[in-house]
């Protein structure tokens, strides 16, 4: 979709009806959600999403009490469910609501390929609750299966999983957007099956396609997120992506991005994070320009390392943070805040599941020292 093309015009009212009366696009789409091309392309305005993800849908049944430590001595009541106290994925909500973002990121563990206890899997009771919250504080939702080997390794039950979902819930709430996979990694998950270069980006591109077109074939009309090939390949990382095709024209491209110490040993300093944020900008400017999508990160942090840690780490675990890696996440979001229309961006974490993170996550131990402008 060509989002930033100078040519662009917005569709009149008078133009809108007369695509619509000659069915080239759905009648329930309101004019304002509509753009058109020069060359007569109809595409969709993408949202501007921004918040934070990493709170699983168990979360909607935990409560402070719960989970000592706990920063809040008696829980709120509910302002969702009568009679009830708010659960821990409330209370991030409107956390996020008083913060000015207006997005959450939800996750839940492979069904296929489990690699955490079951309380992060699936759950219908508590995705309809988390959906309740949602509609009440008027917050995006980004329904991210979080997992890495499924779409490549298990193609069609991972296809099937989704159509199962999609079709029980894809007139549920219009503020959702469908993240198939986490971090699609081309290969299984014993190491084995590896594919690399354009191998594995065309094997991804057919995989998205497929999940694409089951998901239209149903009806449903949301945004969809489709990651690059992750974590590593040996193209030119603007060719990372899958070309897919969209009925809608509402897919959004996706790449996770950190600073991490195991990786850049020596140039551990804040000026070459804020280089290399720098980096990655041009690289998503050329992938916009390329593919004519839109982006929206998904995930980015100020987790420092994976194995060694940093001499500057402050905290650590997924919810931690070094001076350098922070300068990297301030960077990114400067850069996406300043592109014309902006970029949206989804922080990494906010869930209750890590030792130093509590019931916020990090949005009490580093997001506080952002700074952003307000996601409306």
């Amino acid at each position: 979709m060509i989002t930033k093309d100078p040519n662009k015009i917005y569709v009149s009212f008078a133009a809108a009806l007369v695509l619509l009366l000659t069915g080239i696009i759905p009648i329930s789409a309101p004019e304002s959600q509509l753009n058109v091309t020069s060359f007569g392309i109809i595409s969709y305005k993408e949202p501007l999403i921004g918040g934070w993800g990493g709170v699983r849908l168990y979360e909607v049944n935990r409560f402070t009490e719960d989970q000592p430590p706990v920063r809040l001595r008696t829980t709120p009541p509910s302002i969702v469910f009568a009679s009830k106290v708010a659960s821990n994925t409330e209370m991030v909500m409107r956390k996020l609501k008083d913060q000015g973002y207006n997005g959450l990121r939800v996750m839940f563990d492979s069904p296929f390929l489990p690699i955490n206890p079951p309380d992060w899997g699936w759950n219908d009771t508590w995705f309809e609750k988390t959906l309740q919250i949602a509609k009440v504080l008027d917050i995006w939702i980004l329904l991210d299966y979080h997992a890495y080997y499924d779409a490549y390794q298990m193609t069609e039950q991972w296809v099937d999983f989704w159509r199962d979902k999609i079709s029980r819930y894809k007139d549920s709430y219009d503020k959702m957007v469908w993240e198939p996979i986490n971090e699609p990694l081309l290969q299984w998950q014993d190491g084995s099956h590896r594919l690399e270069g354009q191998a594995a980006v065309d094997a991804l591109a057919g995989i998205y396609q497929q999940w694409i077109d089951m998901c239209r074939g149903l009806g449903d009309t949301h945004w969809i997120a489709v990651s690059a090939v992750c974590w590593w390949n040996s193209l030119p990382k603007v060719d990372w992506y899958p070309i897919v095709n969209d009925s809608l024209n509402k897919t959004f491209l996706n790449y996770h991005f950190y600073y991490f110490y195991d990786d850049y040993p020596n140039n551990w300093t804040v000026s070459e994070a804020e280089a290399n944020a720098d980096y990655w900008f041009q690289v998503v400017k050329d992938v916009i320009r390329k593919y004519h999508r839109p982006f929206l990160c998904t995930e980015v942090g100020a987790a420092s390392y994976y194995g060694r840690p940093p001499p500057d780490l402050i905290v650590n675990g997924s919810a931690g943070y070094s001076t350098t890696s922070l300068s990297f996440v301030k960077r990114i979001i400067q850069n996406f805040d300043s592109y014309q229309g902006r970029m949206g961006y989804m922080l990494w974490m906010a869930g209750d599941w890590t030792p130093q993170s509590e019931l916020y996550g990090a949005m009490d131990i580093w997001g506080y020292l952002l700074n952003h402008q307000v996601f409306l």
